[in-house]
């Protein structure tokens, strides 16, 4: 192959591989994906990390109802067992 040829392919084969490149994240677009407590920008996912956030944000209140629901049906079989002798 002849150097001009090496050379143009080369340069061709950079400049299609610098076309595909996604730009730098603005910094703004870093800070309001912060917020949402997560550590890139928005994508095509957002929705089911959304519901994912939302998963997470009622955890902690289902497991506490859970928590007093067990200590309910402990103590209430407690009880139970208290009336049988």
């Amino acid at each position: 192959m002849r150097p001009a040829a090496r050379l143009t392919l080369s340069a061709l084969v950079l400049a299609l591989l610098a076309a595909c490149g996604a730009p730098a994240p603005a910094p703004q677009d870093k800070a309001a994906a912060r917020e949402k407590g997560r550590d890139t920008d928005d994508t095509v996912f957002d929705d089911m990390i959304q519901t994912q956030d939302r998963a997470r944000a009622v955890e902690d209140p289902t497991l506490g109802s859970k928590a007093n629901m067990d200590a309910a049906i402990e103590q209430s079989e407690g009880d139970a067992a208290a009336d049988e002798r």
